[in-house]
Order: structure tokens, then sequence, then C-alpha cells
């Protein structure tokens, strides 16, 4: 179990990482699949490297109440670009 240090450490650098490195890019490319872009290789490979560290520290996210509520937003985002990226394929057809 991890004291309230470690967690507020730890709690500290996934906030920075998300704001400074993933929210970016995600707002990127939700922009993008907005205007009715399809998601290139580059996009596919960073949104499942985000899906795979959220589902590796989805207790530690959830245990840390400061984190909660901003990471379940971006899971929101998440999900909507996927889902508008979709959309976009299947309009192609």
């Amino acid at each position: 179990m991890l004291d309230d240090n470690a967690k507020l450490g730890i709690s500290e650098v996934l906030i920075e990482r998300l704001e400074k490195d993933r929210l970016p890019r995600i707002l990127k490319i939700k922009e993008r699949v907005d205007q009715g872009m399809a998601l290139d290789e580059t996009d596919l490979a960073f949104l499942e490297r985000m899906l795979d560290d959220a589902q590796e520290n989805h207790l530690l996210i959830d245990s840390l109440p400061e984190c909660r509520d901003l990471f379940a937003k971006v899971i929101h985002i998440y999900r909507d670009i996927t889902t508008k990226a979709l959309d976009n394929e299947e309009h192609k057809l």
C-alpha cells in the first residue's frame, strides 16, 4: 500500500504527463476525426498505448481522488474519438 506522499508524487507525475503530452495529442486527434478524417497508424498506436496504460494503472488512479475526475474526462474524449472515427470509416464505405 502506498503512503500519502507516494500517492501525491504519483498523482503529480500522472497529471503532468497528461497535461503536457497526452492531452494535447488527444485533442489534436479529436479535432481531426471531428473534421471527418480517419485515424492513421500512429494515432491508433498512441490510443492503444493510452488504453493499455489506463488499464494497467486504473486501480492506482481510482485511489487518487485528484486524478479520478480528470482521467474520467480523458476516457470520455477517448470514447468520442473512437466512436467518431468508426463513424467516419463507415461513411467512407
